[in-house]
C-alpha cells in the first residue's frame, strides 16, 4: 500500500490551524463555507463542521445544528442553502423565489431543494461530545425535526414505497459535478432557450449567479455552458413546484444517487440510535422504508465491474461511470465480504483511486479525470473522512488508518484548501475551507 511518512507533522499546529479558520469563518450562531467565497450556510457543510467542532467546543457545535433547522420548512424538507440575510446576492435569490412556497420559512430565505441527508449523523456525534443534560437535551430538541426529514424524504422522493431517494437536481447530491451528472445534465432536452443560448455563446449570463469565478480561475470549475445547463434545470424543476411526481420523466434529470442513499442508510441509523436513547419509537412505516433502503443499495451494485453506481430513473439504468461515491456503501454497513475486498482493492489501486494523494474524486484513469477542477478528479476531505468511517465500519482498520494518515499530511503540507490535486498535492478553490478545518480536527482528535 503507497503510503508516505512525514514526521516533522504537527498535529498540534494542524489543529491550531483548523480552528482559526472556523472561528474566521464563523457567523454568528453558524459557519459559512468560506467568507467572502461561500459566504451562506449549506446543509452538509454545516453538518461536517458540527463534527469537527464538537472536538474542542460542543455547544458551539450544537448551536452550527440548531441554526441549520431555522431553514426547515413546515413540511420537513431542509434546504441545501440558507441565504444570510446580510449578504447582497440577489441573483441567487431569485434563481429559488423560497417565500413563493407556503411551507418554506418566512423569516429566512433558502433553496427548494435538499443535500446529503447528515444532520442524524452530525447529531449523534455532536450529542456524544455533550455533557449528559445537555445531550438529552439537544437530541429531544432536534429528534422531531430529524424525523420530519426522514419522513419527507420517503413521502416526497420515494413515492410508492421505493427504497431509494431520486433527486431532482446534481445540487442535492453534494457532488454535483461528478461526470455521471453532469453526462445527464448534458443529455436533458432543457427549454427552448437552452439550445439557441449555447450554440450563441451566451453561457456567460450564468456567472452573474455564480460567486466562485469571481475568485478561482474559470477552468477549475464547472463550465459556463454546463452552468447554464444547471440554472435551465432548476427552472424546469421550479416550474412542476420542485414536485418529484410531477415532473416528466423523459425531460427530467431523475437520478437514484449513489452517495445520498449510501448516507441515508447511515442516517437512519443514526436517527434509530437516537430514538432509542431518547426511549422513542420510530413508526413502523418509517421503519419499513429504512429497511427498504438498505436492501435497495443491492439494486445499484455491477457485479461484471465490482462497483457501486448510481441509476437513472427514467430509463432504470445503472449510470456507469466510477466515481468516489462508490466507497461509500462501506458505512452503509450492508457490503457482503466478497464485495468488500472488491471494492477495498480499487480503493487500494494506485492507478486508480490511490495515488500519492488519495482518493480523487474521479479515478485517475477516467476520461473525464481533471485533477484540478472541482468534482472531475481532485481529493476531497470530507469525502476522505467518508471512506474512512466506512472502512472503520467494516473492519478494514489498516487502510483507514493509512488514509487518516495520509488526509492529514496533505492538510498540513498544502493547507486548508477546498480540495487538492491527487497528483502534486496541490490545493484549490477556497484557501480556508471549513469543512477541510473541522474534518482535520476530528481525524488528528479522534483518532
Amino acid at each position: 500500500m503507497a503510503r508516505r511518512s512525514t514526521p516533522d507533522r504537527s498535529d498540534a499546529a494542524l489543529v491550531n490551524g483548523a480552528q482559526h479558520v472556523l472561528a474566521r469563518n464563523r457567523r454568528g450562531t453558524w459557519t459559512c463555507p468560506a467568507k467572502g467565497f461561500y459566504p451562506h450556510q449549506w446543509l452538509w457543510d454545516s453538518c461536517f463542521i458540527a463534527i469537527g467542532v464538537a472536538t474542542y467546543d460542543p455547544r458551539r457545535a450544537a448551536g452550527e445544528l440548531r441554526a441549520l433547522f431555522r431553514g426547515q420548512w413546515a413540511n420537513g424538507m431542509i434546504p441545501h442553502m440558507i441565504f444570510a440575510a446580510d449578504v447582497r446576492d440577489a441573483g441567487s435569490r431569485h434563481i429559488w423565489q423560497s417565500t413563493r412556497y407556503p411551507d418554506a420559512p418566512r423569516d429566512v430565505d433558502t433553496s427548494c431543494v435538499t443535500q446529503p441527508p447528515l444532520p442524524a449523523i452530525a447529531t449523534e456525534y455532536v450529542a456524544r461530545s455533550l455533557p449528559e443534560v445537555e445531550r438529552r437535551a439537544l437530541l429531544a430538541e432536534l429528534f422531531p425535526k430529524i424525523l420530519d426529514y426522514h419522513r419527507w424524504l420517503y413521502r416526497e422522493r420515494a413515492p410508492g414505497g421505493k427504497g431509494l431517494i431520486t433527486l431532482l437536481h446534481p445540487w442535492e447530491c453534494g457532488l454535483d459535478t461528478t461526470p455521471p451528472w453532469i453526462r445527464q445534465v448534458r443529455r436533458m432536452r432543457g427549454p427552448w432557450w437552452l439550445r439557441p443560448a449555447l450554440r450563441l455563446r451566451l453561457s456567460r449570463v450564468a456567472r452573474l449567479f455564480r460567486r466562485d469565478t469571481r475568485y478561482v480561475p474559470a477552468a477549475e470549475r464547472l463550465s459556463d455552458d454546463d452552468g447554464l445547463r444547471m440554472l435551465a434545470l432548476v427552472h424546469h424543476v421550479k416550474r412542476h413546484g420542485f414536485d418529484l411526481e410531477q415532473l416528466p420523466p423523459r425531460t427530467s434529470v431523475l437520478v437514484e444517487d449513489l452517495a445520498f442513499n449510501s448516507l441515508l442508510v447511515v442516517a437512519n441509523r443514526s436517527l434509530r440510535h437516537i430514538a432509542e436513547e431518547l426511549g422513542e419509537t420510530i413508526d413502523a412505516e418509517l421503519a419499513d422504508r429504512c429497511r427498504r433502503t438498505e436492501a435497495a443499495l443491492d439494486e445499484l451494485w455491477d457485479e461484471a465491474a465490482g462497483q457501486y453506481y448510481s441509476r437513472d430513473v427514467s430509463t432504470g439504468r445503472l449510470i456507469k461511470m466510477s466515481t468516489v461515491a462508490t466507497f461509500l456503501p462501506l458505512w452503509a454497513g450492508v457490503v457482503a465480504d466478497e464485495r468488500r475486498a472488491r471494492i477495498v482493492e480499487l480503493l487500494r489501486d494506485p492507478a486508480r483511486f490511490w495515488p500519492r494523494f488519495p482518493v480523487p474524486s474521479v479515478p485517475l484513469d477516467a476520461p473525464e479525470f481533471d485533477d484540478d477542477r472541482y468534482w472531475r478528479g481532485p481529493t476531497w476531505v470530507n469525502t476522505n473522512w467518508l471512506i474512512v468511517e466506512g472502512l472503520r465500519n467494516c473492519g478494514e482498520a489498516e487502510v483507514a488508518e493509512a488514509l487518516r494518515e495520509l488526509t492529514l499530511d496533505l492538510v498540513d503540507e498544502s493547507g486548508f484548501a477546498e480540495y487538492f490535486s491527487a497528483l502534486t498535492g496541490e490545493g484549490y478553490g477556497a484557501p480556508e475551507f471549513s469543512w477541510t478545518a473541522a474534518l482535520v480536527l476530528d481525524l488528528a482528535l479522534r483518532g
